[in-house]
């Protein structure tokens, strides 16, 4: 399996409060059950 990796841009993620709401619980959480699977 070939690995790519993607840029995620999040509208309204600054600051604290929006590091820890949105980038821990939301992206941190696909990273740890394996990421985002796509097709060939």
């Amino acid at each position: 399996m070939k690995i790519h990796d993607i840029g995620i841009i999040m509208n309204g993620v600054t600051g604290r409060m929006g590091t820890n709401q949105h980038l821990i619980r939301s992206i941190l959480a696909i990273r740890e059950q394996g990421g985002v699977k796509v097709s060939d």
